[in-house]
């Protein structure tokens, strides 16, 4: 069921109608999706998009399943300094039974119900994902042709892997869902939400990487690839670890040139623990939002120890966390047992 744009949300903020008509040939269309314990990333992503897209107007709309008032504000009050936008929030609850667990929310899915929930004047939108950053002027992007296309994407290396189990072809591209580029009205046409919709409901915690691995099993050959600069995962930036991928060439050149930066995996760049290429560019947009007093999580002397070990892992180029030591390797394991044993004997 559709839901009218601004119908239980504040009124749009940013340029007037005129400036929008002025705007119309230089005009993006975004969609987020995201609830409001989330908001606090979504505005880094706003904001690094509205300010690398100066001589755009960015029509954002947001999808969320509750309001909350408190944050919706502060949201707000993070891109008041812009007037190249207008945001329209949308509440949505997916009723649909789709398979859920302890990290994967009902949110996971939104996106794939787009089309049932934007107007249906809206034949094409940029999905983003939350937890990225924009650093490059995206109209280049928004102006790709995909009318023979249902969406547009960029290669996931590390989900090539799923391929077979998905039933793809083995040569075929496996795409990343955190940046899409939407031919809703194909999408419409087709009932794409219905037939993924289906494949979740069917395939259930046989997806390891959710609504991702239903995208691509079910409309791989109606996707359309994109260069890895429109969505350049964070551990990209640092592409001499990655030698071993068939693509390094083609990433080494996009890590050089990114357009959005993508903060995927556990080591997201808002947790203090975490050694995340690009962890700064997301701290220097945190600073221009509401949320610009935001400590770390995870930040206490206590953690010290285990920010210097994932940074030094880091240093001495490995992809290893110290959780993942301790988890991992017998080293890691022994050090562990120790430490259980010596907070047990302190506890006595």
């Amino acid at each position: 069921m559709k839901t009218a744009p601004n119908a239980t949300s504040p009124p749009p903020a940013g340029r007037t109608p005129g400036e929008q008509a002025r705007a119309a040939d230089r005009t993006i269309t975004v969609l987020f999706c995201c609830d409001p314990g989330y908001y606090q990333h979504l505005a880094v992503a706003l904001v690094s998009l509205l300010l690398n897209n100066a001589s755009n107007f960015l029509d954002v709309h947001l999808i969320s399943s509750r309001r909350d008032s408190a944050l919706e504000s502060k949201l707000t009050a993070s891109l008041g300094g812009n007037d190249n936008f207008r945001l329209r929030v949308h509440y949505w609850n997916n009723d649909q039974r789709l398979y859920t667990s302890h990290h994967i929310t009902m949110e996971t899915y939104t996106r794939l119900f787009a089309a049932t929930i934007l107007d249906d004047a809206i034949d094409k939108i940029l999905y983003l994902d939350s937890d990225l950053i924009v650093v490059d002027d995206l109209m280049s992007l928004w102006r790709t042709d995909i009318r023979d296309y249902v969406l547009a994407a960029v290669p996931d290396p590390f989900g090539l892997w799923r391929r077979e189990t998905l039933g793809m072809p083995r040569e075929g591209p496996y795409v990343n869902a955190g940046v899409l580029l939407l031919n809703l009205a194909r999408w419409r046409s087709e009932d794409l939400t219905r037939r993924l919709a289906d494949f979740i409901a069917r395939e259930g915690d046989n997806l390891v990487f959710h609504d991702q691995d239903a995208i691509n099993a079910i409309l791989h050959a109606a996707t359309k690839v994109l260069p890895y600069r429109w969505n350049l995962q964070a551990r990209m930036l640092r592409p001499r670890r990655l030698t071993s991928l068939a693509d390094h060439a083609a990433i080494q050149r996009a890590a050089q040139s990114p357009a959005i930066i993508h903060y995927t995996s556990a080591r997201k760049p808002w947790l203090f623990v975490a050694a995340t290429p690009g962890k700064q560019l997301y701290r220097h947009y945190l600073r221009l939002t509401a949320w610009r007093t935001a400590r770390p999580i995870g930040r206490s002397w206590s953690r010290l120890p285990e920010y210097l070990a994932n940074h030094a892992l880091d240093l001495l180029g490995s992809d290893y966390t110290w959780e993942r030591v301790l988890r991992s390797t017998t080293v890691g394991r022994i050090i562990d047992r120790s430490a259980r044993l010596l907070a047990t004997g302190r506890a006595h």
